[in-house]
This record gives structure tokens, sequence and C-alpha cells, in this order.
């Protein structure tokens, strides 16, 4: 219990981060399968969630690693050590912050009765990745990415493609989350859509 401050610390440098329970022990001087155990106690307490990754049998170019998130973005930036000032001059610290900031939002969406969704993250060795990926329970495929920026550019949309591909006819739609007013089509049922959307 000593060590838990500093554990904390050491999974937020890791949050919208692939999980390796063997650095994360190793950051601690604990044993992989001590490190394991640990994490799943700050999930049980619902500090932090590990996200499974979407994949199909059929796809063997798919990372099949966990994802970290903080469910809190307030502690996330103070277990960070980052202020308001430091943000704002570092946007590269903005990033991780509002993924899992958004990951939280999407989580609290999906408690609606009607939604029967189950959420993942998608990448595959190329590199290609999705932030959030939902799946309902027949099967159907929605691709969120989160982008820490006013512009959308075509290039953006390589991860929700590559899902796409990996999905067939079960791919819904994927959009990218940016932080603009502007609704703009990227194609065949992708668009980039403002954050706030997340909000009505």
């Amino acid at each position: 219990l000593t060590e838990l401050p500093k554990f904390v610390r050491l999974l937020a440098e890791h949050s919208g981060q692939l999980v390796n329970y063997s650095q994360f022990g190793a950051g601690i001087n604990v044993s992989h399968k001590t490190g394991q155990r640990y994490v799943g106690l700050l999930e049980q307490v619902f500090l932090i969630a590990t996200v499974q990754p979407w994949f199909t049998n059929a796809l063997k170019r798919i990372v099949k690693t966990p994802k970290l998130h903080f469910l809190d973005s307030g502690l996330l930036a103070t277990a960070r050590g980052l202020s308001f000032d430091r943000v704002k001059a570092d946007r590269g610290t903005f990033g991780p912050l509002l993924e899992s900031f958004v990951f939280a939002e999407v989580l609290k969406l999906m408690t609606a009765p009607d939604l029967r969704l189950t959420p993942h993250h998608f990448r595959d060795r190329d590199g290609r990745e999705v932030d959030i990926v939902l799946e309902r329970d027949d099967g159907m495929i929605a691709g969120i990415e989160v982008k820490a920026s006013a512009t959308v550019k075509a290039g953006d949309f390589g991860g929700l493609r590559a899902l796409a591909e990996a999905c067939g006819d079960r791919f819904a739609f994927g959009i990218v989350l940016y932080d603009s007013t502007d609704v703009v089509p990227f194609g065949d049922k992708l668009a980039a859509a403002p954050l706030s959307c997340l909000w009505g």
C-alpha cells in the first residue's frame, strides 16, 4: 500500500496506452502478476479501466493487448502533475487527457437502457488504431477517434478506414471527434464531429 501513490502516478503516465503489466510491476519493484493484480484492484474501485481490443479470429495482424484509461481526467492530470498552464504551454500533454476524458464520457452514455454496447479499442500491426470501438449486441461496429485539434484532415481517418476494412458489412460508421463546431463528411460512413456532440 505504501507504493500505491507511486503506482497510480506510473499508470497515469500510460493512460491511453497499451497495458504492459511487466513494466507497471517493475516500476514499483513487484512481479508481473502483482502489477496485474494491482491494476485489477484499481479497476474494482473505478479509478481506471482496461479496455479489451476488438478483433476477430480471422484477422492475424491485429494487436490483442488491452488499453488503459483513467476514468477521472482531473485525477489523471493531478497524477501527471499537469496544471492548466502547463497543458496550455505543451499541447502534447493534452491528447492523452482528452482521450481518457472522452472514453469516460462515452461510458456514461452507455448506461442508457436502450444502448447495448461493449467498448473496445483497435490497433493493427501497422500502427493504425482507433481510440474507441463500440460493438452493439447485434455485431455492428462504430469507431471513435479523438483528436486534440481544431482541424481534421483525411489522414486522420486511417485507423477508422482500417477498422472498416476489418469489419466489412458490420461497420456502421466512424467519427473523428475534434475541437471545432462543424460536422464534416469524409467519405462513406466517415465524418468529423465536434467534441460537444457528446453532450447533445
